[in-house]
């Protein structure tokens, strides 16, 4: 049984929140608190899986009450639940909350937040990796722009410039965004030197993925060595998105799944930042692994930590209440095999961009490559005759994009 816990001074809201959800969901724990004092007192005996708490509550509101969970409660899911959608009110449920929802919170939005939330706890089954990933100070919640970005796009009328304003005010952000634009997937003849411009060309998803990676890269405190593995990592990630964009394109795939794709590679790696951040010398340890024993990544660093990159990555990305399909997307980023489908999708994509662009990577530094690519699935889906194309692309994306990785 799963056990969620509710918060809310309001009894006309618990009234409601327990008769809907009770009979919606009759397989749920559901415990009500009038307070945050009330709260608190029902954790000294029970372990939560996901809890909701409005922010204006008398003598503690719902940060406080958060802050005082995460001490004893720290692999929880901790959701606001509030009618105050202001900035400031936002940018507050940094660190100690995951997800925000503002108020009246229709049952399909609320059940399906927290039925994401609880599928998310067997994805990393590891309470220990939970928690890292809960306790992590700088990975707790989304960095404060890319906050901001989804607190804007949240109004179904907001603006270009209310959007421009927001990247510009992050230097690093305008930056990054002004080199992807310039690069060759944009095809662009002429300099894209206004942010608004940029801006228009990434759309939605990939300007907050890219708000989202460029964040979390910039809170990292780390030794400067691993700094500049993780500046790269964010370059490379960059590149996937790009070339598996690329791939879609060629492949014909639906323009949704040609849009999504870039803001996928960039947030394929959001685990490798966590496990740097948290376990650097561990992560050491698996790269040296995987140079001196021809192991891949993956095997390495479940073998290390009961879990991989990609899965805590996904496991984040759930807390964050991202969709499912860049959850599931992220999680098998490294074995699409594992997933039942018979033909090409946004995954395939960042399967095959990945292992193209280290192959690059690798012949670049004088290594000897071999493919690691499963052709097996490559077939299994019809494609195994495109690897070669596929190739070129990544070539040349490779060629044309070290701007981004030389700057």
């Amino acid at each position: 049984m799963h056990h969620i816990l509710f918060v809310d001074d309001d009894a006309n809201i618990l009234s409601g929140l327990r008769r809907r959800l009770r009979s919606a969901r009759p397989e749920w724990n559901l415990y009500f608190a009038a307070s945050g004092k009330d709260a608190l007192k029902l954790a000294e005996n029970q372990d939560f899986d996901v809890i909701v708490s409005d922010i204006q509550m008398p003598e503690m509101d719902g940060i406080t009450l958060l802050e005082n969970l995460l001490k004893t409660h720290s692999d929880a899911v901790r959701i606001i639940l509030t009618g105050h959608t202001d900035s400031a009110s936002y940018l507050r449920t940094i660190g100690p909350a995951h997800q925000f929802l503002s108020k009246p919170c229709d049952n399909a939005t609320l059940i399906g937040s927290i039925e994401n939330a609880l599928g998310l706890r067997q994805l990393l089954k590891s309470p220990e990796l939970r928690t890292l990933v809960a306790d992590a100070k700088s990975l707790t919640s989304p960095p404060d722009t890319y906050m901001r970005l989804e607190t804007a796009f949240a109004d179904p009328n907001y603006s270009l410039q209310s959007i421009t304003e927001i990247v510009e005010s992050d230097i690093a952000l305008t930056t990054e965004i002004l080199k992807l634009t310039n690069s060759s997937y944009f095809a662009v003849t002429q300099n894209v030197s206004s942010v608004s411009h940029a801006v228009r060309m990434l759309g939605m998803e990939t300007l907050k993925a890219l708000a989202l990676f460029i964040g979390l890269y910039r809170g990292f405190d780390g030794p400067p060595s691993q700094a500049e593995n993780l500046k790269r990592l964010c370059h490379r990630s960059q590149q996937i998105g790009v070339t598996a964009a690329l791939i879609a394109e060629y492949e014909k795939l639906p323009r949704e799944i040609c849009h999504a794709v870039p803001s996928i590679g960039m947030l394929s790696h959001i685990g490798t930042l966590i496990l740097y951040a948290n376990r650097p010398d561990e992560m050491d340890a698996v790269t040296k692994r995987v140079e001196d024993e021809d192991i891949s990544i993956h095997q390495a660093e479940t073998e290390q930590f009961g879990a991989g990159h990609a899965e805590i990555g996904a496991y984040l990305l759930g807390l964050w209440g991202f969709a499912a399909p860049i959850i599931q997307a992220v999680a098998y980023h490294h074995r699409p095999m594992d997933l039942p489908h018979q033909e090409m999708n946004a995954l395939t994509a960042i399967y095959v961009a990945q292992h193209l662009t280290r192959e690059l990577a690798d012949r670049d530094a004088g290594l000897d490559v071999q493919s690691a690519i499963d052709m097996d699935y490559l077939t299994k889906i019809g494609k195994d005759t495109h690897i070669e194309e596929w190739r070129n692309i990544a070539g040349l994306m490779s060629e044309k994009y070290s701007d981004l990785t030389n700057t």
